[in-house]
């Protein structure tokens, strides 16, 4: 790359020079899974699909994903030892591995497995970036991103009295001004804020009560997102005052089992879009002008997808729905009015996860691995599609795009496509 066009793909973070692409957390800025800075994509893929330009095995069981700060990638995976314990894993753009670090405990029970994407915090200075990751048995974790060194550790769960539900914690951190953000749901807090620069308490958010659900909060204003078995909460990001709580599960409206939350809210200035598999369908919430309270927009009882999320387009919502835990169909619903534009199935595949680049929505089904391109309106429109080979296991992990490459875990194995338009 000529100078002229490096300086131009750069951008200054916390005075690090950074790729003006890079993903720090999981489905990229707010974990809305739009990834705007993407151009000059393919339109189309071969009749006979993509062939990775690398894959890398040696993750061990997990359905995180990757992000991509500068020339590295980092991203979670478990051992196979008794008991297990889980890594922060650092490879290079080519996939070869650079460092690998043990962490903490695994979860052991139902479905084992890493869950936490890594989040990357800049440093002041270039090489002095973070990474902060959760285990499932509840532990937080700071690492020097240059070596995987761990700078300092929080066990959340012993400290807070967490009350996990069957599938253990499975958010991924949150960040801002130096400030990481763990959902603890215990007996002690609802939530904790720590220093990212030394694992101290900023402040802790009164206990809801409840359970943990396995969302990564959202931003929206000046209030995190927070969603628990059965409540949704708005935190002040600056002291942790809970400024308001909705029982989710009554406010949809609908019959399902309740408890089993998954989804990053999709979020629009001062609306997020809320969503649970098991027949709980989604809400549109609005924030109060006073930041006290919400209001409902609208209630859609079929939008409901399992742990896939949603993606905004042009006003439009895009996502698969639950209708069990093998099938959903898949759907396009009107931001502003909550009317269902589109509900039916793809082929004969089930539900999956959704991102957007470059003006496509890219699906990723879970029962058969298909990936695929589409185009976003109001009928289910796909242009290219094939199967995922490598890895094994559930197709749970979400994709990701940067700087023109996709990323995509299956299993033990990460894959890189190169999917830049000739």
């Amino acid at each position: 790359m000529n100078k002229t066009l490096l300086t131009a793909a750069l951008v200054v973070v916390g005075g690090a020079a950074l790729f003006a692409g890079d993903i720090f957390r999981f489905r990229g800025e707010n974990s809305q899974g739009m990834y705007l800075k993407e151009k000059g994509l393919l339109k189309t893929w071969p009749q006979e699909g993509l062939t990775p330009k690398w894959t890398y095995t040696g993750l061990g069981e997990g359905w995180s994903s990757p992000i991509k700060v500068g020339n590295r990638l980092y991203i979670t995976g478990t051992g196979t030892g008794r008991p297990r314990k889980e890594s922060v894993i650092c490879l290079d753009l080519d996939g070869k591995e650079i460092w690998k670090t043990v962490t903490g405990s695994a979860w052991e029970r139902s479905y084992p497995g890493a869950r936490s994407t890594p989040t990357y915090v800049p440093g002041e200075k270039e090489g002095e970036g973070r990474l902060v990751a959760t285990t499932g048995s509840g532990e937080l974790f700071c690492l020097n991103a240059a070596d995987g060194k761990i700078l300092w550790q929080k066990n959340i769960a012993n400290e807070y009295g967490s009350k996990f539900g069957m599938w253990a914690m499975a958010e991924c951190p949150v960040v801002k001004d130096g400030v990481v953000f763990v959902t603890a749901g215990g007996s002690k807090a609802l939530v904790v804020a720590l220093k990212v620069a030394d694992g101290s308490v900023v402040w802790t958010a009164k206990s809801n009560d409840d359970t943990l659900a396995y969302v990564t909060p959202v931003i929206v204003g000046d209030q995190l997102i927070v969603m628990t078995a059965g409540k949704v909460n708005g935190i002040n990001l600056k002291d942790g005052t809970v400024m308001w709580e909705d029982n989710y599960a009554k406010t949809s409206g609908t019959n399902g089992r309740g408890g089993v939350n998954c989804n990053s809210p999709t979020v629009e200035d001062n609306r997020f879009f809320v969503s649970a598999g098991y027949d709980q369908g989604g809400v549109l919430y609005e924030l109060k002008k006073d930041g006290k309270g919400v209001n409902v927009i609208w209630t859609n009882k079929k939008l409901d997808p399992h742990h896939d999320c949603t993606v905004l387009v042009d006003g439009k919502l895009y996502g698969s729905n639950w209708t069990s835990n093998n099938s959903g169909n898949w759907m396009c619903v009107d931001w502003e009015s909550g009317e269902t534009l589109y509900e039916g199935p793809w082929s004969n595949l089930g539900k999956g996860c959704v991102i957007y680049a470059d003006g496509l929505i890219y699906m990723y089904e879970e029962k058969r691995g298909t990936l695929a391109i589409a185009k976003p309106g109001e009928k289910l429109d796909v242009v290219s599609s094939f199967q995922i080979k490598f890895g094994d296991k559930e197709h749970w992990a979400h994709p990701v795009i940067c700087d023109g490459i996709l990323y995509l875990r299956h299993g033990n194995v990460l894959g890189a496509f190169d999917i830049k338009a000739k």
